[in-house]
């Protein structure tokens, strides 16, 4: 549940600011989003991220899927009651691991095989996988699984990327209308 209230545009630039209410917190935008990969932001607690008016962490679906995994999140009561934030998460789906991994993972269209950075067990994701996962982890928002490539790519390498990406948020746009995996 979630919804997005513009509350001012600039004509000359079409900046805007706006308030996207979810189910845990308003976020502002536009907004700086701490990255807390694993659940917390390194070096400060909730209540300090809470007193310098942060609104919105990310964390990052392939860790969490790793450990503790989304099962034991889930069963502790959600992503929000297992670290202690009572604000707005947005989870990124993984994709950026299919990058910033390259050396450990194989992508196909179906989706990505990891071996783990931590002990080498194999793992896959797909956008279905992603969504349940980002589902059984109680994120508020949660992206679609994405491929991109290094920069600079060639053109050829680069259209692949987008359309394999493409490819991708249409599944995840039909498993979010079927509510397939979904809460």
């Amino acid at each position: 549940m979630s919804n997005f209230k513009i509350i001012k545009n600039d004509s000359t630039t079409d900046a805007r600011c706006a308030i996207l209410k979810t189910k845990h917190h308003e976020v502002r935008t536009p907004n700086f989003m701490p990255v807390a990969t694993q659940g917390s932001v390194k070096t400060l607690s909730p209540g300090d991220l809470r007193k310098i008016g942060v609104e919105i962490i990310v964390c990052n679906t392939y860790h969490l899927m790793l450990r503790p995994t989304s099962l034991v999140i889930k069963n502790f009561g959600g992503l929000h009651r297992f670290i202690g934030w009572d604000r707005t998460i947005l989870t990124d789906s993984g994709g950026f691991q299919a990058y910033s991994m390259s050396d450990l993972r194989n992508v196909t269209d179906d989706g990505i095989e990891f071996s783990s950075h931590l002990d080498g067990s194999r793992h896959f994701l797909n956008p279905e996988i992603a969504l349940q996962i980002q589902s059984e982890l109680g994120a508020d928002i949660a992206m679609c699984l994405d491929f991109f490539t290094p920069y600079p790519s060639q053109f050829l390498e680069a259209r692949l990327a987008v359309e394999r990406t493409v490819n991708w948020a249409k599944r995840s746009k039909a498993v979010k209308k079927n509510r397939t995996y979904l809460q």
